[in-house]
């Protein structure tokens, strides 16, 4: 699966706290990317933490929400545009994105459907790692009111696309 952050070279960064995790806690590791569009950040994080912890991937599995932003001309709610004409838009559903993750046995990846809300972690003990990629301020806030509260000592916040 497809992963936009591999374009930019964020996927290094990300990877890495998600890899230095295995060696700096003993117990199951649990993580949350909040705005995973094609769903290869998530692929990924539940390769490497197989056996290990469970990563969330939350996402509207049918394009950006562009209602949510503060305008409709603004950066934010166009952002995604290009990506779509680039990659299509098929692979961004939930449809999809479990199949793939099935053939590869990656039962750790949990995908959750749907706008960011104050429920949408509620089921979610605590979080080793996060990351926020929702492009819009609005989203932003509503995501971070949520993870704070639930982001342990010594996990790892990470904020991509913050305007």
């Amino acid at each position: 699966m497809l992963n936009l952050n591999s374009l930019n070279g964020a996927d290094k960064i990300l990877l890495k706290y998600a890899e230095r995790l295995l060696t700096e806690t003993t117990e199951p590791l649990i993580g949350a990317e909040l705005g995973i569009a094609y769903g290869g950040g998530v692929e990924q994080i539940g390769e490497i933490w197989k056996g290990r912890g469970t990563i969330y991937g939350l996402d509207t599995f049918e394009g950006h929400p562009k209602q949510l932003s503060y305008s409709q001309s603004s950066h934010e709610a166009y952002c995604m545009d290009l990506q779509y004409e680039r990659y299509g838009t098929e692979k961004l559903s939930y449809e999809y994105q479990r199949s793939e993750l099935d053939k590869k046995g990656l039962s750790n990846v949990i995908l959750k459907k749907g706008l960011i809300n104050e429920k949408s972690l509620s089921d979610v003990p605590y979080l080793n790692y996060v990351l926020l990629d929702l492009d819009m301020v609005n989203p932003m806030f509503v995501a971070f009111t949520i993870v704070d509260p639930l982001i342990k000592s010594g996990g790892y916040l990470c904020l991509h696309d913050v305007t």
